[in-house]
């Protein structure tokens, strides 16, 4: 009998363990609609990674600009790769810019500096906009958010879209035109050759993982003529990976930019 209550208690025990360790298990995670998951993407981040890029022409030929930035701190700034590609052949520049409307460059030997509007012809605060207020991040038109699907993997939200309302587009190709340009000229280009084409769609995806930001990008598509093809996109990317990004010291040092003679 002794041994049976030995058992017996020692059964109780078990249930008594198992039954605690059970009710510290955490609870799932409750299932995000559509909307809790756009609301989750606009929630501030402080830095990420932005590419813009820009390219015209045809199966055969093709030029391409690209703005490449890491952006963080506080304030903000931006390390910025720009890239222009034509026939093949492709020119790069590693610049800084930060609050002051200042534009740094990192010569061979030394540092310069110039003023970031009169060299690109966009300011400090439009880079923000571009990146920080995004229309269709930010506050996405109804078309949009109605146009998107949803699936889930766990904590993983993707949102995805094929867009052809040209409203919508316009707004999407705005801060890229207005900010992936290396001279204040570039936006009137840009500008000429959207009203001369007309737009076919675009496409884009937004990636929520545990309830923030992980990814956004969208691509345009505009017809000129008949054989030439403008397409405009935008993506973030590495969000909160450089929340404390700083100007490099050297910088601060840095000579004017010298001005170019006409001849």
């Amino acid at each position: 009998m002794k041994f049976k209550k030995i058992i017996i208690g020692l059964s109780l025990a078990a249930a008594l363990i198992v039954s605690g360790c059970s009710k510290k298990q955490k609870t799932s995670e409750p299932i995000l609609t559509k909307t809790q998951v756009i609301n989750a993407s606009q929630k501030t981040f402080k830095s990420g990674q932005v590419k813009q890029n820009v390219t015209l022409g045809n199966d055969t030929s093709k030029q391409i600009v690209v703005t490449n930035a890491v952006f963080g701190g506080k304030p903000t700034i931006f390390h910025i790769n720009y890239q222009t590609q034509t026939k093949g052949k492709p020119q790069n520049s590693e610049q800084w810019a930060d609050n002051m409307n200042h534009l740094y460059f990192n010569g061979q030997s030394s540092w310069y500096k110039a003023d970031l509007v009169s060299t690109t012809g966009h300011s400090y605060n439009d880079l923000v906009d571009a990146v920080f207020n995004n229309p269709l991040l930010m506050d996405p038109p109804a078309a949009l958010t109605k146009a998107y699907k949803m699936t889930r993997s766990g904590n993983t939200y993707k949102l995805t879209a094929t867009i052809t309302d040209p409203k919508v587009m316009q707004k999407a190709v705005a801060p890229v035109f207005t900010t992936n340009t290396q001279s204040p000229k570039q936006l009137k280009v840009y500008q000429k050759l959207e009203k001369a084409g007309k737009f076919q769609n675009m496409t884009i995806k937004l990636v929520v993982k545990n309830g923030k930001l992980y990814s956004f990008n969208y691509l345009v598509n505009i017809n000129l003529a008949k054989v030439m093809k403008l397409s405009v996109s935008q993506s973030y990317n590495n969000m909160g990976k450089q929340d404390f990004l700083k100007l490099p010291s050297n910088a601060l040092s840095a000579k004017p930019l010298p001005k170019t003679t006409k001849k």
